[in-house]
């Protein structure tokens, strides 16, 4: 019998491992810039510092949300609230994505 069928073991072809070798290098090839730099490699920060409003409205914003006073619905407001955004959702929100992904 043939030296494959005797074991249970699959032929391999001699460059088949070479071949996975090299896929794999070049997978690793191109997911190397997906990777941050060592701190030995990576370029040197800048000094000079400046004040950055985005980054200050972003920090008091857990501030605010505690003056903000606690949400609490009345009887009425379920239905009138459903009645707006249930068509709102389902149809018109999508039908404009739609629209514009059509569009574009």
């Amino acid at each position: 019998p043939p030296p494959a069928a005797r074991s249970g073991e699959m032929a391999r072809r001699p460059g088949c491992s070479l071949l996975s070798v090299v896929g794999v290098c070049v997978a690793f090839a191109l997911l190397s810039p997906c990777f941050v730099p060592g701190p030995l490699v990576a370029p040197a920060p800048e000094v000079a510092i400046s004040f950055n409003p985005a980054l200050a409205a972003s920090a008091a914003l857990p501030v605010l949300t505690m003056l903000a006073e606690d949400a609490e619905a009345k009887y009425g407001d379920s239905r009138r609230w459903s009645a707006v955004l249930v068509p709102l959702t389902t149809l018109v929100i999508p039908a404009v994505a739609m629209g514009i992904f059509t569009i574009y």
